[in-house]
């Protein structure tokens, strides 16, 4: 069986949904990113990162939250893998690059987040949304989870929610039963 190592308030989360989505049998093993089992010698071994999510499915083991749902979309849910794989790779690398990673920096240091840069970032996803509809085409796929796990964070929501754009498609994905029970999901 697979073991998603992580809680519901990490990164872990996207990998969750992604678990949901592709309608796999899991064990979801609680694991707090701040705690000593991220740092006990047995959790090392498998993560030398030290960090959740982790993913344990029979010999594959992998950390990373984009790289477990790349792996689970790709062998469970081939609907959610897009043909156009380098340019899903592009949006995974933009995901982290230029959403997640400077905005998540500023949110860390108590900082307000910078609306200006954040709505230049958003403007390549609106561009795509509005030409597409998802992220790489008409239809729900990987790239949508990843980034509209994103876009869930507390901080971020209310803007999604509100902006003329991207407000359906971010209500589509956050409709998805698989969202309704990965959200149900206490750990």
């Amino acid at each position: 069986m697979i073991q998603l190592y992580g809680t519901v308030r990490s990164r872990a989360f996207r990998c969750l949904w992604m678990l949901e989505e592709c309608g796999v049998s899991y064990e979801l093993v609680p694991t707090d990113y701040a705690s000593d089992a991220v740092r006990k010698p047995q959790f090392l071994t498998l993560n030398p990162n030290g960090k959740v999510p982790l993913l344990v499915d029979g010999d594959v083991v992998l950390f990373e939250s984009l790289a477990i749902n790349l792996y689970l979309a790709s062998r469970y849910m081939p609907s959610l893998w897009p043909a156009a794989q380098a340019e899903l790779m592009q949006w995974m690398m933009w995901c982290m690059g230029e959403l997640e990673g400077p905005h998540d920096a500023a949110n860390r240091s108590q900082l307000p987040i910078d609306a200006a840069r954040l709505d230049r970032s958003l403007e390549a996803l609106r561009r795509q949304i509005r030409t597409q509809g998802y992220v790489l085409g008409d239809r729900f796929c990987v790239a949508d989870l990843n980034v509209a796990a994103v876009l869930m964070r507390p901080q971020y929501r209310p803007i999604a929610r509100a902006d003329a754009t991207l407000a359906e498609w971010f209500g589509e994905c956050s409709d998805r039963p698989a969202l309704q029970r990965a959200l149900a999901v206490s750990a």
